[in-house]
């Protein structure tokens, strides 16, 4: 028997057995639909990240389900909960695998997280995209990875240089989480601190949970700092404002775009006002930048939910249009390796909210460049710094 034999007649038996070749060579793929996976904190701590930017992943698909879906299939969207544990994000990716038959992931919740579910995407060789950029260690060249923005290292370094460029001649100090996001936000600050040639008086490092800062902010003010590197979740970053302000510091506050939500604008209060945030979306409350897709969020997103749309939930979106795109460039024989390397080909992808997305040979990880917002507390907004 030929090999051109051969394939007919597994073509023809798939066909008997009423499904496609598509479907015969791939799981997650039918005539009529394609399964899309994520794993999300829908509960604990992260929840309100994870479920922004699920909101985001269903705009897109239903934007995309409005107008024909990819080449006439659906998207099927399925997201887990896993509580931002690393033990239950292995579980859920199982679950997606074996009851949900996953085509794609378009979500990874967190560093340690994705570390533990990196496994089982290699092992299936699952294209994947991730909107919540956490750690360089996802998107090893050889890897089915994508990631939309910047890891924090990068941010840290690209925002102290846009801080100093404004304000040169800072006394700097350094204070963030001692774990997975804070390490990687110290070591841009270090290498900020030696390629500008700035002037650090501390570095500190706080535990995770930890909201009582006066020890630190008296060691800061004793020290004669004129700019903190904030490295904390918003509601921890807030708690150092107001205790910074309570002593009576004087500093300048940045930090990078986990403030850029509008909790943060309350947390933070009269004190929060005029902190600078480094972010690669454009301001959720500039009208002007973001009009189009809050539009979007309008017109398909559940009313009760509009006000909860966020940066993240825009990033959720571009993630899941890059996808899409990459799936529709295969045509009706849709598979993990064709989707795998059109996302590598990515030139340029505009969604219509944020930077173009752009990968290449080995090239995993969008990073689009950025700017500075700055917190207009009165206003209730965060307002892009020119």
């Amino acid at each position: 028997m030929t090999m051109k034999t051969s394939i007919r007649l597994v073509a023809a038996a798939a066909l008997a057995c009423g499904v496609t070749w598509a479907q015969a060579q791939e799981v997650g793929v039918t005539d009529k639909e394609i399964t899309i996976g994520a794993v999300y904190p829908y509960t604990g701590p992260a929840g309100q990240l994870g479920y922004t930017i699920t909101m985001g992943l269903r705009l897109g698909a239903e934007e995309i389900n409005a107008n024909g879906g990819i080449n006439g299939r659906r998207i099927k969207l399925v997201v887990e909960d896993d509580q931002y544990v690393p033990a239950n994000s292995v579980q859920a990716m199982q679950k997606l695998i074996d009851v949900h038959k996953m085509f794609a992931l378009a979500g990874i919740s967190g560093g340690s997280h994705g570390m533990a579910m990196m496994p089982t995407i290699e092992k299936n060789k699952i294209p994947t995209i991730n909107p919540a950029v956490t750690t360089p260690a996802h998107y090893a060249p050889n890897r089915p990875v994508f990631g939309v923005g910047l890891d924090y290292e990068q941010g840290s370094l690209e925002m102290m240089r846009a801080v100093n460029k404004l304000h040169p001649g800072q006394k700097w100090v350094s204070l963030v989480q001692d774990d997975e996001s804070g390490a990687p936000r110290e070591a841009g600050y270090d290498k900020a601190i030696k390629e500008l040639n700035l002037n650090s008086l501390m570095k500190i490092r706080f535990k995770p949970r930890q909201m009582d800062f006066s020890a630190e902010i008296l060691r800061i003010k004793s020290a004669g700092a004129t700019a903190l590197h904030l490295g904390g979740l918003p509601a921890i970053n807030a708690a150092i404002i107001k205790e910074a302000k309570k002593q009576g510091l004087n500093v300048r506050f940045a930090g990078l775009w986990t403030d850029h939500t509008p909790p943060m604008i309350d947390l933070a209060g009269a004190e929060g006002d005029g902190m600078y945030i480094y972010d690669f979306v454009p301001a959720i409350t500039d009208r002007e930048a973001s009009g189009p897709f809050l539009r979007l969020v309008e017109r398909y997103v559940p009313k009760d939910d509009q006000p909860k749309a966020n940066r993240y939930t825009m990033l959720g979106y571009i993630s899941l249009k890059v996808m899409a795109d990459a799936i529709a460039k295969c045509g009706k024989d849709v598979t993990r390796d064709c989707v795998a390397s059109n996302m590598e080909k990515t030139r340029n992808y505009a969604a219509g909210v944020g930077a173009p997305v752009t990968y290449g040979p080995g090239i995993r990880l969008s990073a689009p460049a950025g700017g500075l917002l700055k917190i207009d507390a009165a206003g209730k907004r965060f307002v892009p710094v020119k």
